[in-house]
């Protein structure tokens, strides 16, 4: 399969969001063009999940924004990573933070962050 990204898939799935950020944006700094946003897309998704993590739910809205609109180039899925799925919860998530910073009327739950599914 495709193993260079499977570290990175590993690393998020772990919750370790900051490795994951890093090992992605490696990625994308040495990618081929029609890669390019996709990497920087986990990059941002990544960034977006350690964000939530720590209650920065305004930073966590705008990278999960980013991150969503190039990933989006690339459903339903991409190297191994059923998008789709994980496109279909993080705009879950981006909904509740919206209504979260707009009226404070719902709980942000880090529980809600998806893992990555492989094909």
């Amino acid at each position: 399969m495709y193993r260079t990204i499977e570290e990175g898939v590993e690393l998020f799935n772990d919750l370790d969001f900051f490795a994951a950020h890093d090992f992605f944006e490696n990625l994308w700094m040495n990618a081929e063009s029609k890669d390019r946003l996709f990497y920087q897309g986990m990059v941002q998704i990544s960034v977006g999940s350690y964000h939530l993590l720590n209650k920065n739910f305004k930073g966590s809205l705008n990278q999960y924004k980013k991150g969503t609109n190039k990933l989006e180039n690339y459903v339903p899925d991409y190297k191994g990573i059923e998008l789709d799925i994980l496109l279909e919860k993080i705009h879950n998530l981006i909904t509740d933070l919206e209504l979260y910073l707009s009226s404070g009327e719902i709980e942000i739950k880090t529980n809600k962050i998806p893992s990555i599914k492989k094909i």
